[in-house]
């Protein structure tokens, strides 16, 4: 067996239950033909005593398939025939009942089925494996809150995981960059030339650490076993790939501004030519912003510039840039907003950092950051269904978004923006790429 043991997050043995028996049934379940699970499905909803003339009968198949059928189940502990009779383990047939719900064509490796996987282990053992208190009240909602409560959660949890061996790490990378989120078992297998023994170890351990499934798909007479994220998450992802927003033709395009750093550049000649030809200046968003950093000060309608104003102009574009960031009094002029909403929205950038001309529109499509008290993305359950809830903007999370984005995050040269087809567009600079990349 492989050692999959050590993980720097998590602490998950498969020697702290009997793995040998699981992997021992997954390997047969990977050979089900769809007669195997047939058999399967009415043999677990018969009495544990079972007559095998009427089983053949109500199945319809010839007397060597349905044998065949009842010799791999044999292996896997869950029967034993003696002449006409087929007696039922009881246990085993709880392991199938839960097993059989991956050959469902609506089978879906959502959270309720994660529960059910956890109980496959000593419920002392859980706590051990997942770092969570001995005397919590539900285990399960104590990993949810611990490991999945949010993207961001999740997501800082993935990154954090450790494996000894190299190639999950990249099972777990070909996954994720897959383009409908599953591969094929056979083509993993096949890529890392793997012994089927240390396949399912591999996915045993991804489902205890709550990265992939397994899962299969009937076609014609036989079943593809493949591996997909859990649904919640799988769904999260899906959503990310469906609002990414599309770049806009350069055709179509007709741009604000020229120089990235305008706002900074328009400030700064403001300054030079009140120090070299003082005059009577009119209040706008400008002067305003000038005083708020206290660059400058409006006396007798005249814009005065302070020692402050002229040690800012001697720096860079840049840093001229991170002084208005980091100043305790900038704000956004037009609208009022909480400070740690603008900081969220400045966030929604971080999908369009490849730099490309894109639509507002699109980008408060896919939006994913939390704007009120209400539009946090958290896992949450819904009667028996979970998903990770999106958040819905309304009038006012739409002018906090676009005052951030149009207002706050242009004047600092992070984004450019403009209009194309009478609708405002915007870009994040080279410098924003810098300034937000990880």
């Amino acid at each position: 067996m492989l050692e999959l043991n050590s993980l720097k997050r998590n602490k998950v043995s498969l020697a702290d239950y009997d793995s040998s028996l699981d992997i021992r049934n997954r390997m047969i379940m990977a050979d089900f033909s769809a007669l195997d699970v047939e058999v399967l499905e009415e043999i677990l909803y018969s009495p544990l005593k079972i007559s095998a003339k009427k089983l053949l009968k109500t199945i319809g198949c010839k007397e060597e398939e349905l044998e065949r059928t009842l010799h791999y189940l044999n292996k896997a502990c869950l029967l034993e025939k003696k002449e006409d009779l087929i007696f039922v383990d009881k246990d085993m047939r709880k392991y199938f009942e839960f097993e059989l719900k991956r050959f469902d064509p609506h089978f879906k490796p959502d959270m309720e089925f994660l529960q059910g996987l956890l109980r496959k282990v000593p419920i002392q053992v859980l706590p051990t494996w997942y770092s969570i208190p001995r005397t919590s009240n539900n285990i399960f909602e104590s990993i949810v809150e611990k490991y999945l409560l949010s993207p961001h959660i999740y997501q800082r949890y993935l990154s954090e995981l450790s494996f000894p061996e190299a190639t999950i790490h990249s099972i777990i990378h070909d996954l994720f960059n897959s383009s409908n989120l599953r591969l094929s078992s056979s083509d993993v297998i096949a890529k890392y030339n793997l012994k089927r023994v240390d396949f399912e170890e591999i996915m045993l351990l991804l489902e205890f650490n709550f990265v992939a499934c397994l899962v299969f798909e009937k076609q014609e007479d036989h079943w593809m076993e493949s591996i997909t994220p859990f649904h919640e998450w799988k769904e999260y992802l899906e959503f990310l790939q469906k609002t990414e927003a599309p770049y806009i033709k350069p055709t179509l395009f007709q741009k604000a501004v020229e120089s990235d750093f305008r706002f900074i550049e328009q400030m700064a000649d403001l300054l030079k030519l009140s120090l070299e030809h003082p005059a009577k200046a009119e209040w706008n968003p400008m002067v305003e912003k000038i005083c708020l950093l206290k660059l400058g000060s409006f006396i007798d309608e005249k814009l005065v510039v302070l020692e402050t104003g002229k040690s800012w102009l001697d720096l860079s574009n840049e840093n001229r840039s991170l002084f208005l960031y980091r100043h305790p009094q900038n704000r956004i002029l037009s609208l009022d907003v909480p400070e740690r909403y603008v900081r969220e929205a400045e966030k929604s950038i971080k999908r369009v950092l490849h730099g490309e001309w894109v639509y507002f529109d699109d980008v408060a499509k896919g939006a994913i950051v939390p704007l009120s008290e209400d539009s946090v993305v958290m896992l949450k359950r819904v009667g028996k269904q979970w998903g990770y809830q999106l958040p819905t903007y309304g009038e006012r999370e739409r002018q906090i978004l676009k005052a951030t984005l149009f207002e706050w995050l242009y004047e600092l040269g992070i984004v450019s923006t403009g209009r194309a087809l009478e609708r405002d567009c915007l870009k994040v600079t080279s410098f924003g790429k810098f300034f937000f990349s990880d």
